[in-house]
């Protein structure tokens, strides 16, 4: 897979789709490369797009898929409400979208119980507001680093599954743990095998 920053998060999605059996996705921020992956790995998937109409008709022009609904909204309460009220849900969305709301529809998915809520670019705490991130206590926080993405983080949120993706070796990706400062601003990332390492040999001492 030839690699492009906007596109570092596609190994992540391989395994999860692969583990979580995923059928039905939200996704918020057409891509290049998320929608038509989505498209062609779900049964349903319902695209938002929040800023660009220009962006959005150029997307609508590239995919035709019985699968696929697009849709135009700025405000993902409008579109949550709408889903609720259909009483439909989710298997996974994706916060890739308008940057003062990617925080926002992380915690409107989990609110909801969705099973696998994906941000993408984590690694920009203040500019997507992740500060604001509020994990209920049934999810874990997974954070995969891009070794050739200058630092771009893919993180999952999951609220099953959590000891395989303990375990997950993702091609290109480190898995990693952070430390935060309040509120929640990373101050320091370890890879997650140097730390295993670490606390195994610590174990083995006489």
């Amino acid at each position: 897979m030839e690699f492009d920053n906007y596109g570092s998060h596609l190994r992540v999605f391989e395994k999860v789709f692969a583990t979580f059996g995923i059928k039905k996705a939200l996704e918020f921020g057409l891509g290049k490369f998320s929608t038509p992956f989505f498209v062609n790995h779900a049964e349903v998937v319902v695209s938002i797009e929040q800023e660009s109409k220009e962006w959005y008709e150029r997307i609508k022009t590239q995919i035709h898929s019985a699968n696929w609904r697009p849709l135009f909204q700025p405000d993902p309460r409008v579109v949550f409400e709408h889903f609720d009220a259909s009483n439909q849900n989710f298997d996974l969305v994706f916060s890739d979208g308008a940057a003062e709301t990617r925080c926002l529809v992380a915690n409107l998915a989990m609110e909801r119980n969705v099973p696998v809520v994906v941000l993408h670019d984590t690694e920009k705490v203040w500019y997507y507001r992740w500060n604001l991130l509020s994990i209920p206590a049934n999810y874990g926080r997974f954070n995969f680093r891009h070794r050739r993405g200058v630092n771009k983080i893919t993180t999952i949120l999951a609220n099953s599954n959590q000891s395989i993706l303990e375990q997950w070796d993702i091609p290109d990706h480190d898995r990693i743990l952070q430390a935060y400062s309040s509120p929640c601003q990373p101050v320091i990332q370890l890879r997650y095998d140097e730390v295993r390492s670490s606390i195994d040999r610590l174990n083995r001492v006489p």
